[in-house]
């Protein structure tokens, strides 16, 4: 069974995360039927958390406090500790261009000794620049291909208040996620024992 903290930790990486309000033990494992919605701000934050239990009046409700941390960087042995040309992009970009002079340096060479056309030489020599850049690309980039993207609101230094709801039905959940869902100041979700999680569907309309 996944908790609540556990799985506000996947979604804000980075993030301390603290029990804010519990009505139970802190130890706050999903239901199936959880919904969980967040706003910015603990005002805002308390705001939500009475939607919830004014809406939910029969239902486990909890609330976390999700601050961000500061940002440190750890090099490794084979970085440069005294700048950023390590940083990913900038390896990347020195890929493009290490492999756009490399391939169009060397068809440049090999048309001048078979050529005699200038244009000819030079049109060869920008398309093998290009592909060098491509192939550059594509070996650079490569290095950042299992990197993971996570979504999470953006509140630069501000506490970020995630609000659940324990239901026991999908009918009930749904209900609360659609009542909530003007309130709240992203999405709402309804997420499962795993951690799993899904969009309520529309409301009557």
């Amino acid at each position: 069974m996944t908790t609540l903290q556990e799985y506000v930790a996947s979604q804000f990486p980075n993030h301390d995360i603290d029990l804010w309000d519990a009505a139970s033990s802190p130890d706050l494992e999903l239901s199936d039927h959880t919904v969980v919605s967040q706003v910015v701000g603990t005002r805002d934050g308390l705001d939500l958390l009475n939607v919830f239990r004014r809406r939910a009046p029969n239902a486990r409700v909890a609330a976390l406090a999700v601050r961000p941390t500061s940002g440190t960087v750890v090099p490794s042995e084979q970085e440069d500790r005294n700048g950023v040309v390590d940083l990913p992009f900038r390896r990347v970009a020195t890929s493009v261009l290490v492999g756009a002079v490399a391939l169009g340096v060397l068809l440049t060479i090999v048309m001048l000794i078979t050529h005699e056309s200038v244009p000819t030489v030079a049109i060869v020599g920008g398309f093998g620049a290009a592909v060098g850049a491509a192939v550059g690309a594509i070996i650079g980039g490569s290095r950042l291909a299992s990197q993971r993207a996570n979504f999470q609101p953006q509140a630069q230094g501000r506490t970020i208040t995630v609000v659940a709801a324990f239901l026991d039905d999908d009918a009930s959940a749904s209900s609360l996620a659609q009542s909530v869902g003007p309130v709240a100041d992203y999405d709402v979700r309804i997420v499962d024992h795993s951690g799993g999680w899904r969009s309520p569907g529309p409301g009557p309309g």
